[in-house]
């Protein structure tokens, strides 16, 4: 993608589920500036390293996936464009069929996640994405590769996607606690950072030695190595607390509790503004530097490991820099500072410096504006959700956060074919600070931590290792 995105670093909220409704507890502590945050819940997970317990497998495997995700996302377009002559309308629908799998599935995926076990989920999906980008250079070896088998290809990795993010961050709080579950994220996000960092240059060394379908082969291994390690996960059970029954009862469940609560939805909200600005100046960024601006496409290429720079670097500071200013605050200033970043792009033209100087410190400064945000904090929601709840709540919350961005893909598309590509970009800037506004029009502006006494794993934290 041309803009990170806010995916896995999601944060939550407290509440507690009765058969007949959901309520919400709030104390003042929780609006206060770090006096409930300070108190330790006797349900935390003991402190200590992180990687010494199951939480290594996650992690590990979240290395093969990590790398798997950034080659497959690399290279299908490369493939479809170079390979099979693929025109800008082509490559427009690759990238949607990569996204369109939340819109369709990713409620009623969020349903199925909560009644199955989760571990055959994450390895389930892990095969799927292996088996079908495998299929590429096999095809493309016997000289059958064709553009309707990337758009499969591209639909099938977009279906196991939605069942391995909800399965994923059902399993997260299930391994780790309170400020572990924090430190989890922030963790997951440095790797993930590191991969995008050098994703594009290795990748572009491969394609030199070999055909880009065949370096494809990487993505396939590195989901087999994901789905190989994975198998060491223990499994875990979750009591489902009394509720609806039937499927569309509990997917109505789930989705009235993530739209419903006050925390929650000013998050989602945040996080779905900050995906919409990325996605809505996605397409005019790249004609706009490439056309306007007069920046090589090879310099343009290069940038893009610069702007994944900001996000790694985001993700080592964002304990200490949250720790700072408090969990409100960073992410106040973290929108704000990400749109003037993108300020600089459709400004480049009036500013003293090379153009791909500004284009270059604006992608460096969005990416690490929008892991900060991300990770700003990063688990709230996991503490605020029952574990038996946790599939279809995220994947109501992904139905927002993601769902958004194909739509504002399209929208930012036509406004440029109307008015160009400068107003798009300035808009975007506009939609970006507009992602503070949720944050501040909730009790998250007071929060310095997290209140504990929010933390319902805390309390109903019962799930116990099951020998696989």
């Amino acid at each position: 993608m041309c803009a990170p995105v806010l995916r896995g670093a999601v944060d939550n909220v407290r509440c507690h589920l009765t058969p007949s409704r959901v309520t919400f507890r709030t104390s003042p502590g929780s609006q206060n500036s770090g006096t409930a945050g300070k108190e330790q819940g006797s349900g935390a997970a003991p402190a200590g390293p992180l990687l010494r317990g199951p939480f290594r497998w996650l992690f590990i495997a979240g290395i093969g996936d990590g790398i798997g995700d950034d080659v497959a996302r690399a290279l299908l377009p490369v493939v479809a464009v170079a390979v099979l002559s693929a025109g800008a309308f082509e490559a427009g629908i690759l990238n949607a069929l990569g996204l369109a799998a939340f819109l369709v599935l990713g409620v009623p995926a969020g349903v199925l996640v909560d009644r199955w076990p989760r571990k055959p989920v994450l390895i389930g999906a892990n095969l799927v994405r292996a088996a079908a980008v495998l299929t590429v250079p096999i095809a493309y070896a016997a000289g059958a590769l064709q553009l309707w088998h990337l758009f499969l290809v591209a639909a099938v990795i977009s279906v196991a996607d939605v069942f391995f993010t909800s399965a994923h961050s059902a399993v997260m709080p299930t391994l780790l606690a309170g400020d572990q579950l924090a430190r989890g994220y922030a963790r997951v996000q440095a790797v993930q950072s590191g991969l995008a960092v050098a994703a594009p240059g290795v990748t572009g060394v491969l394609i030199r030695i070999a055909a880009a379908p065949a370096v494809l082969a990487i993505s396939g291994l590195a989901y087999l190595f994901s789905a190989a390690v994975t198998c060491a996960l223990p499994e875990v059970r979750t009591p489902r607390t009394p509720g609806p029954t039937g499927f569309w009862a509990e997917a109505r469940h789930g989705l009235v509790f993530t739209l419903g609560h006050p925390i929650v939805r000013a998050l989602m909200g945040s996080v779905a503004l900050v995906n919409a600005a990325g996605m809505w100046a996605a397409g005019a960024k790249v004609v706009f530097v490439l056309n306007t601006l007069r920046i090589p496409a090879d310099q343009v290429v290069a940038l893009g490991a610069v702007s994944a720079a900001g996000g790694l670097l985001a993700s080592l500071m964002a304990t200490g820099v949250t720790r700072r200013f408090g969990i409100g605050k960073t992410k106040v200033i973290a929108s704000v500072a990400g749109a003037c970043c993108m300020l600089l792009v459709p400004a480049a033209p009036a500013l003293a410096l090379p153009a791909v100087f500004w284009v270059g410190l604006s992608g460096f400064g969005w990416s690490y504006s929008v892991v900060l945000t991300g990770l700003a904090g990063s688990g709230i929601v996991a503490r605020l959700v029952p574990a038996d709840l946790m599939g279809r709540a995220m994947s109501s919350y992904r139905l927002v956060t993601l769902g958004v961005m194909p739509v504002a893909s399209l929208a930012g598309g036509f406004l440029a074919l109307l008015a160009g590509e400068a107003p798009v970009l300035w808009g975007a800037a506009l939609i970006a600070a507009a992602s503070a506004l949720p944050v501040i029009a909730s009790p998250l502006r007071h929060w310095q931590t997290f209140p504990e006494e929010l933390d319902v794993q805390r309390t109903t934290r019962t799930i116990q290792p099951v020998e696989s």
